[in-house]
């Protein structure tokens, strides 16, 4: 008798009980608006609808979809925290405005090396075709030996080139992969930082719902 007592007791108390919220799914399609910048991803089937948030909620905004859903933040607050979550973005940004940099330098000294190796085609072209006038014995094989010496010469001063140039692409090279590993590491970061600004948006009832 008294272990019903108990049981009765204990049933209501497991009916009151507050239900457990369920985790938000994870976020992978995002905008974020400053501006003229943008930044996130997106689907290209999610742009029809870009101008249209902008037209309405001004330049600076969030986008994300969770649970199938559309929600948009425009507080300051929800905002700067999201300034604050991409922050590793910019770092990322300024390494590859600097690799880009070099990258450029190198593509000017390969376009040198070009050029240069495009004129002593020629010179070569002009060689082949006194080969050419020799062989018919209008001209001494020894002029010929000597422009193709000349040539030969040249060849070796943009071989040369070359190689520097080649040594400075594996630099800008090496720079690029570490600049793709701080983005992969900045990425995990950031969407980790962005999760969880956009589930507690939701919860506080900051992201707006929109269809």
């Amino acid at each position: 008798m008294i272990l019903a007592t108990i049981l009765l007791l204990a049933a209501p108390l497991a009916a009151q009980a507050p239900a457990i919220p369920a985790r938000e799914t994870k976020v992978t399609r995002y905008l974020v608006v400053s501006g003229d910048s943008s930044s996130g991803s997106w689907d290209s089937g999610d742009e029809r609808h870009f101008k249209e948030w902008r037209s309405k909620y001004g330049p600076h905004y969030a986008w994300f979809r969770q649970d199938g859903r559309d929600y948009i933040v425009n507080d300051d607050h929800t905002l700067a925290e999201i300034d604050r979550a991409m922050a590793p973005q910019l770092e990322v940004n300024r390494r590859q405005g600097e690799v880009n940099g070099h990258q450029a330098d190198v593509n000017r000294l390969q376009d040198g090396v070009n050029n240069h190796q495009a004129d002593v085609n020629r010179a070569q072209a002009e060689v082949n075709r006194q080969q050419s006038l020799v062989n018919a014995g209008s001209v001494a094989q020894s002029h010929v030996n000597q422009i193709q010496s000349e040539v030969n010469t040249r060849q070796q001063a943009v071989n040369a080139e070359q190689d520097k140039v080649n040594q400075r692409q594996a630099v800008v090279n090496k720079e690029q992969e570490a600049v793709n590993q701080m983005q992969t590491r900045a990425s995990a970061e950031i969407d980790k930082a962005l999760q969880n600004v956009f589930d507690s948006a939701r919860r506080q009832g900051l992201a707006h719902e929109v269809r």
